[in-house]
C-alpha cells in the first residue's frame, strides 16, 4: 500500500519499508533483520530471523507472525513460541503442529503466565521506538535500494549505540 498528498497541483506518492527484527529482551539489541516492502507480510519473514540466532529460550511475536509453520520453526530451534492468538481462534486444530496446539493449550490454561512472557514483546517496539527517536522517521534517500540500507545503517548505529553503553 502507499499514500498519495496532493500538494501544489502535483500528485506525490509516499511508500515505505517495513523493518522486521529479533530484539533481545535485556539489552534490547537487533542480532537479526530483515527489510521488506510495506505490503510484505510478517509471517514468512520469521524463519529468516531465527537462522542466525543461538541459544533461544522463547520468542514473542505479535499475531502478525501467527502460524503454525512459524510454531513449528521456533520449536525446532528450541524455543517455545508466544505469539499472541487472533480472537477468531475458538477450537485448538494442530493439523500436525505439536508447537502450535502446546501453545494454544497453555495460553488457554494459564493466561497470566503465559501474558507475563509474552509482555516481552514490547522490548521489540521499545528498540523500534529508540531507533526512531534517535535517527528520525523518516529515510532521506530517494532510491529504493538506498532506503533499505539507509534502515540497516540506523539499525547497526543503534546496536553499536548499546555496545558502546555496556563496555564503558
Amino acid at each position: 500500500m502507499s499514500w498519495r498528498e496532493h500538494k501544489v497541483g502535483r500528485l506525490k506518492r509516499h511508500d515505505w519499508l517495513k523493518l522486521h527484527a529479533t530484539v533481545t529482551s535485556v539489552l534490547k539489541a537487533i542480532p537479526s533483520m530483515e527489510v521488506t516492502d510495506g505490503e510484505a507480510n510478517d509471517s514468512p519473514q520469521l524463519g529468516n530471523l531465527l537462522k542466525t540466532l543461538d541459544d533461544v529460550e522463547a520468542v514473542a511475536a505479535d499475531s502478525g507472525y501467527l502460524s503454525r509453520r512459524n510454531c513449528d520453526l521456533i520449536e525446532a530451534i528450541g524455543a517455545k513460541p508466544y505469539i499472541k492468538p487472533k480472537k477468531n481462534i475458538v477450537i485448538v486444530r494442530s493439523h500436525g503442529s505439536k508447537a502450535w496446539k502446546n501453545m494454544l493449550l497453555e495460553y488457554a490454561e494459564k493466561p497470566d503466565d503465559w501474558n507475563k512472557i509474552y509482555h516481552f514483546r514490547s522490548s521489540a517496539e521499545t528498540a523500534f521506538s529508540a531507533i526512531k527517536r534517535k535517527f528520525g522517521y523518516q529515510l532521506s534517500s530517494i532510491r529504493r535500494d538506498f532506503q533499505r540500507k539507509e534502515l540497516m545503517t540506523k539499525v547497526i548505529a543503534y546496536n553499536l549505540n548499546i555496545v558502546a553503553r555496556i563496555t564503558i
